[in-house]
């Protein structure tokens, strides 16, 4: 699975393609980044009741959209609806990134489909690495390799995306 570094690039080519029709503002650029991570937030419930929420309801393109309608209650903040399609693409963007991540941990892949099916699914041709969760030095060394690889891959792709996309 993907790093926060990787989420927060794919967070930040969506703040790109959705500045192309209607400018970003630079103070909405945090809010797409965070939704773009956001989901991972779940592995603060990982083993509540003894049950692995991580990549469960959070990875799923439902919650995608509630985070997109949740986004349109701040319209006060000067979020409107391209905005609110800007967050709920950050948050979808986590879930295809899992998707396409090494997942070694049991459930294998992401609840993508939720609530509409409790299966979880994974490609079966990775482009991510695996993320350890661990300080070992051997360890490290892995998760320096997928950021570098993540930045690699998505690093063209968000710089693509943001070029003249953003206004004050």
């Amino acid at each position: 699975m993907p790093t926060p570094i990787g989420h927060a690039l794919a967070g930040f080519a969506v703040a790109g393609v959705s500045g192309r029709a209607t400018p970003v503002r630079r103070s909405h650029l945090g809010i797409l980044i965070f939704c773009a991570a956001a989901p991972d937030l779940d592995l603060a419930l990982r083993f509540v009741d003894g049950v692995n929420h991580h990549r469960g309801a959070l990875h799923s393109f439902a919650a995608a959209l509630l985070a997109g309608l949740m986004g349109l209650g701040l319209r006060r903040t000067g979020v409107d609806l391209p905005s609110a399609f800007a967050i709920s693409a950050a948050w979808a963007s986590h879930v295809v990134l899992d998707y396409f991540g090494l997942d070694t941990s049991h459930p294998i892949g992401v609840m993508a489909l939720w609530p509409f099916s409790p299966e979880f699914f994974a490609s079966s041709t990775p482009v991510f690495y695996d993320v350890p969760r661990s300080f070992s030095l051997e360890a490290m060394k892995h998760n320096a390799l997928a950021v570098s690889l993540e930045i690699v891959i998505l690093g063209p792709v968000a710089w693509l995306c943001w070029r003249r996309s953003v206004r004050s």
